[in-house]
């Protein structure tokens, strides 16, 4: 028999879930939130947060490492391991704290519990159960108990997120094969990292490590690192890793990892034209530990009975969300994010890409507005997101900030450069703030469409990148064109001034260069 009824119940506490809920309970549902680990999800306690806090002290670093550039002398650089990643946790630790104020401020009931979802609707049944966590590793498993009690919802939001792909032949293990969690919270710097994956994880933590005095080694099975991004922004990349004395692999795949012994020993070989590591020209690579970042795939282990028939796709929760293809426009429309249960609704990584903390958030805020707006509870029906106006950032240095289409997405459209589309690109060597603070790799890239001048796509590389893309991502979601761009007068000396230039160079006309 069920103790308690609430409107809304939102499963899992993360910057889809928890924001989810407040926007619910500030509508006038009465609403509780159910996670099994700690307020503030994987991106708060182990991932977005903490990570950047890494980046900071890495930064700190590279820029020590160059003093004599700067004309300063301090000596021996040292630092203490055990408090670089104390500082990390601790940030982390206090904005869980933050996002525990916030349930109380908005009358929130959370349950530090396993949610198993036994009956769909018109009343949602839940079991909130007993269970134990192991949140240091990065599959964190979990033990399920028994159940304490049952609650009701009218509606009920997964906002359970996603965990770590791993290889078939190369489990997470804690010790020697790391995900993220054991990159960010470890007892001992290794030596020497080998990274598999140069997406956003694993760019961030090699600039980490790197930094600190470790060899990286980066192994990335496509041609360039950041391989998502702009093709330009990729190859670029991988030219400065390797300047900056990354051991970078590109157009190889990994074939085996060997954890006996004391560290690890990967076997690797360049991709062959079959798609597959050609093992005729295989080489084994010696490390002490291996962190996988190769994508993950969406988390709702134990959540819902089998019974209930819960339809998935692709390794996640299907809804009326459909992921856009890289070479495929959309139109923004009305979602709902209902999945096939009646009552259960879904947002964030749980139903596919983009896997973005931001995105997760907005979706949820979408998805009550939107239930709450045919209840009579909202005044007005929210504007659908544009899933092509989601901004992208990696914190490595240099950054990445990327709004809207590549240009190769834009030539898989059959669309061409010069009738179409064209590109204006202003590289941060011509720029005098860069140049000051010594940030010259990197460039901005703007695609304006043709013959109106709208943006449709903008890729940064360079410092304060994931800063600078902000103002690309308002104006194409405004339709803005490169002429307003241009007739926007920016500030100098700034990194600002490279958005500019780029926008004058797309049309031709660009002054500094």
């Amino acid at each position: 028999m069920a103790n308690k009824h609430f409107d809304v119940v939102v499963i899992g506490g993360g910057p889809g879930g928890y924001v989810g809920a407040i926007r619910a309970a500030q509508l006038g549902y009465k609403t509780a939130i159910i996670e099994r680990a700690r307020l503030g999800g994987v991106c708060l306690n182990w991932g977005c947060i903490p990570s950047k806090a890494l980046i900071a002290n890495a930064e700190l670093m590279e820029k020590l490492a160059e003093q004599e550039e700067w004309g300063i002398s301090t000596g021996e650089v040292k630092f203490d391991w055990d408090k670089v990643i104390g500082r990390s946790r601790n940030v982390a630790d206090k904005l869980n704290k933050g996002v525990e104020y916030l349930m109380k401020k908005n009358k929130i009931e959370f349950f530090n519990a396993h949610a198993k979802i036994v009956k769909a609707g018109p009343k949602v049944e839940i079991e909130v159960r007993d269970c134990k966590l192991n949140e240091e590793f990065t599959p964190s498993p979990v033990e399920v108990g028994k159940a304490t009690e049952t609650i009701t919802a009218d509606k009920v939001i997964v906002a359970t997120g996603a965990v770590a792909r791993d290889l078939p032949f190369a489990k997470f293990d804690g010790d020697k094969i790391w995900g993220a969690r054991e990159a960010m919270y470890n007892n001992e710097k290794p030596d020497h990292l080998i990274v598999v994956g140069a997406g956003a994880i694993g760019m961030e933590f090699g600039y980490v490590y790197k930094n600190f005095g470790s060899k990286v080694t980066i192994i990335e099975m496509l041609d360039r690192l950041v391989p998502v991004e702009d093709e330009q922004v990729g190859k670029e990349m991988t030219k400065v890793y390797k300047k900056h004395g990354f051991d970078v692999k590109v157009k190889t795949g990994v074939m085996d990892i060997d954890t006996k012994g004391k560290g690890v020993k990967v076997t690797c070989a360049p991709m062959g034209k079959d798609g597959k590591p050609d093992a005729s020209k295989k080489e084994v690579i010696e490390g002490d530990k291996v962190l996988l970042a190769i994508g993950v795939v969406g988390r709702f282990d134990g959540l819902f009975d089998e019974s209930l028939g819960l339809e998935t796709v692709n390794g996640h929760i299907k809804t009326d969300y459909v992921p856009l293809s890289a070479d495929s426009p959309s139109d923004p429309k009305a979602l709902d994010y209902k999945t096939n249960l009646p009552g259960i609704y879904a947002i964030g990584d749980v139903i596919g890409p983009p896997w973005l903390a931001h995105v997760a958030g907005e979706e949820a805020v979408l998805c009550v507005e939107r239930f709450a707006f045919k209840e009579g509870k909202a005044k007005h029906d929210p504007i659908p997101m544009d899933y092509t106006v989601i901004p992208g950032c990696t914190y490595c240095h240099p950054q990445v900030g990327s709004v809207g289409y590549t240009e190769q997405a834009l030539k898989a459209q059959g669309l061409k450069k010069g009738e179409d589309y064209e590109v204006g690109v202003f590289q941060n060597q011509a720029l005098g703030k860069a140049i000051a603070t010594r940030h010259t790799d990197g460039f901005v890239k703007i695609i304006r469409g043709l013959p109106r001048g709208e943006i449709l796509g903008a890729h940064i590389m360079g410092d304060q990148a994931t800063e600078l893309i902000a103002e690309l991502t308002l104006g194409r979601r405004l339709e803005a064109t490169t002429e307003e761009i241009i007739a926007t007068v920016h500030a100098h000396p700034t990194m600002h001034e490279a958005v500019h230039e780029a926008a004058l160079a797309s049309e031709g006309r660009v002054i500094n260069s």
